[in-house]
């Protein structure tokens, strides 16, 4: 979003906040999976990281969010027994 669409920082942290609350919002019934791609050299700039900073405080104080990875995410969803068909 920095990069792609011109986003300041107050912009990324209002689009993560928002895309974040109707995924919370939605998951009431179901589960939902939000993916935050991140570049190092992008938001790890001083100017930019508050600003991520402020979007992971707004995730994590919200009950029952798991921060995790991909991969945790598919080690799970693999234990539960739950295959695709053609697997």
């Amino acid at each position: 979003m920095f990069v792609s669409k011109s986003y300041t920082g107050p912009q990324f942290l209002e689009a993560v906040i928002d895309q974040f609350d109707q995924l919370y919002s939605d998951s009431e019934h179901s589960g939902r999976v939000m993916s935050l791609p991140l570049h190092p050299f992008i938001v790890g700039q001083p100017f930019r990281h508050r600003y991520l900073d402020r979007a992971l405080e707004h995730i994590t104080s919200h009950d029952g969010v798991w921060v995790t990875t991909s991969d945790a995410i598919a080690a799970h969803y693999q234990s539960t027994g739950n295959r695709r068909a053609d697997s």
